[in-house]
C-alpha cells in the first residue's frame, strides 16, 4: 500500500512538471528535404502538432538551393512562404523558431536573417548590424518598436545556431518581443498597442525581407516553426539543446521514487 502511494505521489508530481513547461502550443513545423539547385515545393516537408501533414502553407524559393536536407539562400534572393489558412494574428501571443547558420557576408549594412508578418506591408525582421562588435536585432516594416535593447557581439558565421522570436501581449495590449539566441536573451522592444493589428501571421521569409529583395543574408537553414502563445522557459532551452532545469528536476524524482522503492524490496 505504502509502495503504491509513493508510487502515485511521484507520478502526480511529475505529471504537475509536464504540466508547468508546456506553453507554447506547435503550429507546424518545417524542414527540407532532398538536393536540389532549383528548389520547389518538393522539397519541404511540413507537418502539424498531430504530425499529419499540414497543407496549407505555401514555399516561393527566390533562388538559392538545398543540399542534403539544407536550404541556403544565396545573396539577393531570399525563400518566402505563406499560409492561406493562418489561424494566429499579427496581436496574437506567439513564438517564431529557427535554426540556421551564417555562410558568408553581406553586402547590406543590415542584413536581414528571417522575418515573418501579414500579406502586406506589415512585419518584422530579425537583422544585424555589421562591423567588429555585430549584434542582433528587431527591425519593423510599419510597425513601431520602442524601447529596443539589443546584445553586441553575438553574430557568428558557420555555426548552425536556434533563433527564438517570441511575441507576449502585456496588460495594456502593447507586445513584449524577445529574441532568444540559443536559449539566452540578446534582444528585446516594446510594440505599441496601436501596432497590434487583426491582420493575419501568415507571410515568412528566410534569408532576406518578408517583402522586398533588399538586405538579403547567405544563410544555410535546416528547420523553422511556429507555435501559438509564448514558449516556456523550459520549451526554449529544449529547443535550443539544452536541458531545462524541471526536466532535471523530473529525472530527479524519477530517481528517488526508484530508489525508495529500492529500499522497501523485502529482504531475503
Amino acid at each position: 500500500m505504502k509502495k503504491t502511494l509513493l508510487i502515485s505521489s511521484c507520478i502526480a508530481m511529475l505529471g504537475l512538471l509536464c504540466t508547468a513547461q508546456g506553453a507554447g502550443t506547435l503550429l507546424w513545423d518545417m524542414s527540407f528535404t532532398g538536393t536540389s539547385s532549383s528548389p520547389s515545393a518538393g522539397n519541404i516537408v511540413v507537418t502539424g502538432a498531430d504530425g499529419n501533414a499540414y497543407t496549407t502553407l505555401s514555399p516561393n524559393f527566390g533562388g538559392g538551393s538545398v543540399t542534403d536536407d539544407i536550404y541556403n539562400s544565396v545573396s539577393g534572393n531570399r525563400m518566402t512562404f505563406t499560409d492561406s489558412a493562418s489561424p494566429i494574428k499579427m496581436k496574437d501571443n506567439f513564438s517564431f523558431v529557427v535554426k540556421a547558420s551564417l555562410n558568408a557576408g553581406s553586402t547590406s549594412n543590415w542584413p536581414v536573417l528571417f522575418g515573418l508578418g501579414e500579406a502586406g506591408s506589415w512585419n518584422l525582421k530579425v537583422n544585424y548590424t555589421k562591423g567588429d562588435n555585430a549584434g542582433w536585432s528587431f527591425s519593423p516594416e510599419g510597425y513601431s518598436l520602442s524601447n529596443q535593447i539589443s546584445t553586441a557581439g553575438t553574430v557568428v558565421q558557420g555555426i548552425e545556431q536556434t533563433f527564438i522570436v517570441t511575441v507576449d501581449t502585456g496588460a495594456n495590449n502593447t507586445g513584449l518581443l524577445t529574441l532568444y539566441l540559443n536559449g539566452e536573451i540578446i534582444a528585446t522592444a516594446t510594440l505599441a498597442s496601436t501596432n497590434r493589428t487583426n491582420e493575419l501571421l501568415d507571410t515568412f521569409s528566410l534569408g532576406g525581407r518578408p517583402i522586398s529583395t533588399q538586405n538579403t543574408q547567405s544563410a544555410d537553414f535546416s528547420n523553422v516553426q511556429l507555435y501559438q502563445g509564448v514558449l516556456s522557459a523550459e520549451q526554449i532551452a529544449s529547443l535550443s539543446g539544452n536541458v531545462p532545469e524541471s526536466a532535471t528536476a523530473s529525472l530527479s524524482l524519477t530517481g528517488l521514487a526508484l530508489l525508495a522503492l529500492r529500499r522497501r524490496r523485502p529482504q531475503h
